[in-house]
């Protein structure tokens, strides 16, 4: 089951009012350590069912159906955590049934949201199709550039982005780099498409371009402290994580919860223990991109190494969080911070809406890539030595 998000009477008056909503400033988050313990795995199948490509994986509140989504094999199935398989949709095509790439699936009480390059499509639990619901048409546009559709809300509205190509945001075309980029919410109307802005999110230095030939080859910034964005079709908003700004210090994270008709209904700021980039990290991070630069770029060994210090981005401190998610089913934000505790990494989870708990503090294995998480487990992804992906389930453990 899906949890609506209820944002408190306090704060939605405060935005309905025009007030900002209250942003205290946490002291370092600390906190008794939850651990994990391993309670689901399946994808051991070498041949068959459990043989997963990459894989993105979400889950209901009660662990009842895990939903398993492969992009590459344009596949979504359905499972009960011990690895029996209640439903398995998709081949690759364009008609009814048929997926383009499938890329992110949403939940509600009865059934799925999922969606691909050319519609959002809605079923039941049990597999049946019950609706598909087409992108607004290519002639909708942000400033000339394409809308990239992520999330088809209950009011018939989308939430996208535009979609730029890198040499574009970088400036390579003679205009000027772009800075930000909106989060849009677009709704058909009497009066044709419509397109409001919910937010503005930073993408400087998120990505870095190597001069190749006649052109660049562009990658991500290894140490990138842009913004983190996630949107939620359950509360038909969106919410932002800022990690570089003239109010934050270095070690600092801000939450801003905005919702579908441009509102904040919540703001707040956490503080980690900063972290310097060391100069071993920095140098192990070059020797690593040189090696890609030269099979990308074809550059000798000390052009490489040259173009390499050049491309990265290498800023005094590491960005505060590491990975940030939206839980689909409990609706709370878990953030992953620099930290690590022996082969550990270090997880927060804050509930939206609360400016005053201390964020739970999870310890969890590096090795695991966290998708979702509810009160009682956190779902993801593991990869084992020969590179097949496993759908992982790990029970969370209070402290003693």
């Amino acid at each position: 089951m899906s949890r609506k998000r209820v944002v408190p009477l306090a704060l939605a008056l405060s935005a309905a009012c025009g007030d900002r909503p209250p942003e205290p400033s946490d002291a370092i988050v600390t906190g008794e350590d939850w651990l994990s313990e391993s309670a689901y795995r399946f994808g051991e199948a070498m041949v068959g069912d459990a043989l997963f490509g990459r894989i993105y994986v979400r889950v209901t509140a009660d662990n009842r159906r895990v939903f398993v989504l492969e992009p590459f094999q344009s596949r979504v199935s359905i499972w009960a955590p011990d690895g029996r398989r209640l439903v398995d949709l998709g081949r690759p095509g364009q008609g009814p049934g048929d997926f383009n790439f499938p890329s992110r699936v949403d939940l509600d009480d009865s059934g799925f949201y999922l969606r691909d390059r050319q519609r959002i499509s809605y079923y039941s639990y049990n597999g049946k199709l019950a609706k598909t619901v087409p992108y607004p048409p290519t002639s909708v546009s942000y400033q000339g550039f394409p809308i990239r559709v992520h999330v088809l809300l209950d009011d018939g509205s989308f939430l996208g982005v535009p979609s730029i190509g890198a040499s574009v945001r970088l400036g390579f075309w003679g205009d000027d780099p772009i800075h930000a980029k909106p989060v849009l919410r677009i709704r058909n109307s009497k009066q044709g498409w419509l397109q409001e802005e919910l937010l503005r999110y930073d993408i400087r230095n998120a990505t870095m371009a190597i001069p190749y030939r006649d052109g660049h080859y562009f990658a991500g910034q290894t140490y990138a402290d842009s913004d983190w964005y996630r949107l939620d079709r359950d509360a038909g908003g969106a919410v932002l994580a800022r990690m570089v700004g003239d109010d934050l210090q270095p070690g600092e994270t801000k939450l801003t919860e905005v919702s579908a008709l441009g509102d904040t209904v919540w703001r707040r700021r956490l503080r980690f223990e900063p972290a310097k980039l060391s100069q071993a990290m920095l140098d192990a991070t070059i020797d690593s991109l040189v090696a890609v630069v030269i099979e990308q770029v074809e550059a000798s060994p000390g052009g490489a190494r040259s173009l390499a210090e050049e491309a990265l981005y290498a800023p005094e401190y590491l960005p505060s969080i590491r990975s940030f998610i939206l839980s689909a089913s409990s609706g709370q934000v878990w953030l992953q911070s620099q930290e690590r505790v022996d082969t550990l990494s270090v997880w927060y989870s804050i509930e939206r809406g609360d400016t005053v708990t201390p964020p739970r503090r999870v310890l969890l294995p590096e090795s695991l890539e966290v998708h979702d998480a509810n009160a009682t487990h956190v779902w993801g992804a593991w990869k084992d030595e020969h590179g097949v992906n496993y759908v992982v389930g790990r029970r969370l453990v209070p402290p003693s």
